[in-house]
């Protein structure tokens, strides 16, 4: 029930059991939506824990033998410890929602959550490793609904679990938006984690040629590790450190936000989401035009497709020479992401899941 107010009381109180404060599939699936989701009559407790589920054993440590296994276990309790609060906490809840799986590759504290269980899956997990599969099988046949973020996604979990809701990450349209025109370099970013790095790392010979056509163009990275990105200059390069209070203001100065990834079904697992990033910013994307990426381009002109060398050299300099089509592009991308996939849109999608399997 709510009023011009707000909720007069809660329809629905949800207990998020989640990756780790700073994780993307955290931050973008689930936080950014506790204040919405209130406002739509759902409590949403999303308390993380101090230790993320990915956090790992120091690497100087790799080469030990015998104390890297023990530091590994001792870790892995830590994070299962850090999450049996909220774990308990989902007994007084009328939904649990289940951020991907409590560990990776693992069923650990699924089965003693309060029922019924949303769980939420923004990749596609099963394909890590064979035990993977098996604990993304197990989680997903236990829960009431799997919230996929794609179609993909969503078509592998039909068959595995009782029901599947697609929903797409939103991205904050308030917090992500244009800014002004500005002067200097054109721009060229890519923002990420230092995993995803090697995708960026498969373009660097395109994004050299295409810096050389372009003499006042630069690239900025933010991520938070860098890794060596061969043949290009490093005077043309900016590494910015990725941090969330930064991250939106960094991309709102790219003229083109760049999103390659590599061949395959990990790949058709990914959602998007620099792309919507960038989108929101009213910066044009260069994508490979796989899985999700494939999907948005369709949906409305917002960006180019590359999926060679000379693909991506080709789109990059025809955005750097037609600014115009660059800055239609931007504009296109800036409707899409409020229309489709902006968090006033995306949350009573998650509420009405909520409320239909409670």
């Amino acid at each position: 029930m709510t009023v011009p107010g707000g909720p007069v009381t809660p329809e629905v109180r949800v207990e998020a059991i989640v990756s780790g404060r700073l994780a993307a599939s955290t931050r973008f699936r689930v936080l950014q939506h506790v204040a919405p989701l209130r406002r739509l009559g759902i409590e949403v407790s999303a308390r993380p824990p101090r230790i993320s589920k990915y956090a790992s054993v120091p690497a100087g440590w790799a080469g030990h033998r015998l104390v890297r296994p023990a530091a590994a276990l001792a870790l892995d309790g830590a994070k299962l410890g850090a999450r049996v609060p909220g774990a308990a906490r989902s007994w007084r809840a009328d939904v649990t929602w289940l951020e991907r799986e409590v560990l990776p590759g693992h069923v650990t504290l699924e089965p003693f959550l309060h029922r019924p269980v949303l769980f939420d899956v923004d990749d596609a997990i099963w394909l890590l490793s064979p035990g993977h599969e098996r604990a993304t099988r197990a989680v997903a046949r236990r829960a009431a609904c799997v919230v996929a973020g794609n179609d993909y996604l969503a078509d592998w979990f039909g068959s595995v679990a009782p029901a599947v809701e697609r929903v797409w990450t939103a991205v904050d349209t308030q917090r992500f938006a244009p800014a002004p025109r500005h002067d200097g370099p054109f721009v060229v970013g890519w923002t990420g984690s230092g995993s995803t790095l090697r995708y960026l790392r498969a373009i660097a010979p395109a994004l050299a040629r295409f810096l050389v056509e372009a003499d006042d163009a630069r690239l900025v990275v933010m991520a938070d590790a860098f890794v060596e990105l061969p043949h290009l200059p490093p005077d043309r390069v900016d590494l910015v450190r990725w941090s969330p209070a930064g991250e939106a203001e960094v991309v709102r100065g790219f003229d083109v936000g760049l999103m390659p990834l590599g061949g395959g079904e990990w790949a058709k697992g990914k959602c998007a989401f620099k792309m919507l990033q960038y989108m929101a910013c009213g910066v044009p994307s260069v994508v490979s035009p796989v899985g999700m990426n494939a999907e948005v381009l369709a949906m409305a002109d917002v960006g180019l497709a590359a999926a060679t060398d000379d693909e991506w050299v080709e789109a990059l300099l025809t955005l750097y020479r037609d600014r115009d089509r660059a800055l239609s592009l931007g504009r296109g991308g800036r409707a899409l992401a409020e229309r489709s996939f902006s968090v006033p849109v995306i949350a009573p999608q998650l509420a009405a899941a909520m409320r239909r399997y409670r």
